[in-house]
């Protein structure tokens, strides 16, 4: 590394934009190359940062095109509580869309939801409610099943169903993908999300390959289940057991998606960690899962390769916990807090 990356002038300030509300704030996100861990490459590998969205993450994007085609279908009506579970991040979103529109906001949350995201929650004005992801669908502490006994008790509550709803996928197909594509100059051959709920990987997918059917689209995963204590279907999935039932949610396309990827939480955590420490880049966990398989496949992938990693969200959500040195201590991951902190 040599102190002339440090050179460059400021961005010309004609490139800065100015927008007429918060809302022009979500999208148009930059795309940053890796440099420093693709030494020696013949591909390129590029991130999108879609934490410079106004609420830190890419649900920005889907929490407000949910709202909006649940308002525009009649499904949302005036005065109704927007409720539905996750990490937290699209709540953000809904919660953004819902100050502008007169709609509370109730999120079920899991128990390793980030402090960070709790606090910016309550101060969006969020009702935060506690569920679990890691048991039986038909659990009653099972999120979606609060989700749905809310929605069941009271009329005015809509339950906005992210995981299944075709706005999810829809707002990357009319966003994400655009913007990779006019940012790539169509270059991109590679495209590498966590699965999550699915929109990401599968709308931005989707779009790519109405452009360049040849565009790759790698989803990722952890290995684990959320608990961490037995392996994710996926990555028995990706091992080669074709018989299992996935465990995705509705919104994952098969049809976009050319193959799977899954990797251990610990290694990505420390991957995590040598990321900020080399690229300067801080990001979410599952960023850099997609980033570590991203630079895996580039390694060996012919010049005029283009991969392009989706980065969801910031690392500083998780300086409490995957990215504290005593967090890693007290969770059986000291090697790491030793070799880095």
């Amino acid at each position: 590394m040599t102190a002339d990356r440090l050179s460059h002038a400021f961005p010309d300030p004609a490139l800065a934009r100015v927008v007429d509300d918060a809302f022009g704030l979500v999208g148009a996100t930059p795309l940053v190359r890796v440099n420093v861990l693709t030494e020696g490459f013949d591909a390129e590998v590029w991130v999108k940062l879609d934490h410079h969205n106004l609420g830190g993450s890419s649900k920005d994007r889907i929490g407000v095109n949910i709202v909006r085609e649940a308002i525009a279908a009649g499904d949302l009506k005036p005065g109704d509580r927007i409720i539905d579970f996750g990490a937290g991040n699209t709540a953000i979103g809904y919660a953004l869309a819902g100050i502008a529109t007169g709609h509370p906001v109730t999120a079920v949350v899991g128990p390793d939801i980030a402090p960070q995201k709790v606090a910016l929650l309550k101060l969006l004005g969020v009702d935060i409610i506690p569920g679990r992801p890691d048991v039986e669908r038909d659990d009653p502490e099972h999120w979606a099943v609060i989700a749905q006994r809310y929605e069941d008790e009271d009329p005015s509550t809509w339950w906005a169903r992210q995981e299944s709803t075709s706005p999810n996928p829809a707002a990357h197909v009319l966003s994400t993908g655009p913007e990779i594509w006019h940012q790539t100059d169509g270059r991109v051959t590679h495209f590498v999300a966590a699965l999550a709920t699915g929109g990401t990987a599968s709308g931005t997918g989707r779009y790519l390959k109405g452009r360049n059917p040849a565009v790759q689209v790698i989803g990722t995963a952890f290995a684990e289940t959320p608990n961490g204590k037995g392996e994710n279907n996926l990555a028995r999935y990706v091992a080669g057991e074709k018989d299992l039932e996935k465990d995705w949610t509705a919104n994952v396309d098969g049809d976009v998606l050319d193959r799977f990827e899954a990797r251990r939480k610990a290694d990505v955590i420390d991957f995590g960690w040598h990321v900020a420490r080399t690229e300067g880049l801080v990001l979410g966990l599952s960023s850099v899962l997609s980033l570590r398989v991203a630079l895996d496949a580039a390694a060996s992938a012919p010049a005029g390769s283009v991969f392009v990693v989706f980065s969801a969200d910031s690392g500083r959500d998780y300086l409490a916990r995957e990215y504290d040195a005593d967090w890693l201590r007290a969770n059986d991951l000291g090697h790491i807090a030793d070799r880095y902190a």
